[in-house]
């Protein structure tokens, strides 16, 4: 997900969740949720404050696939942990 603050957000399978500059690539944050990041953040704004959310958990399925796919994840915390970042006021891109 983009912001139009110039910040890029993403997460992964182990759980990290990182913010990047648009236009360097450069990582400017990161944050261990503690359970795979599958899902889309989104933005969203509320009294003059920009935040992010996003979703962390593989849920209760993941085991019950089997396979091969069970198997790389089975380590892992299935989670179901909503978080939200408030963005500091100088990347925060409101109207």
């Amino acid at each position: 997900m983009t912001t139009a603050g110039g910040l890029v957000f993403t997460g992964n399978p182990k759980g990290e969740f990182v913010a990047f500059d648009d236009e360097t690539g450069e990582q400017l944050w990161s944050f261990q949720t503690g359970s795979g990041i599958v899902g889309q953040p989104i933005t969203w704004e509320q009294d003059g404050e920009q935040y992010v959310t996003v979703i962390s958990g593989w849920g209760g399925a993941v085991p019950l696939w089997g396979g091969e796919v069970a198997k790389k994840v089975s380590y892992l915390n299935q989670g179901g942990t909503l978080w939200t970042f408030r963005l500091p006021k100088q990347l925060a891109a409101l109207d």
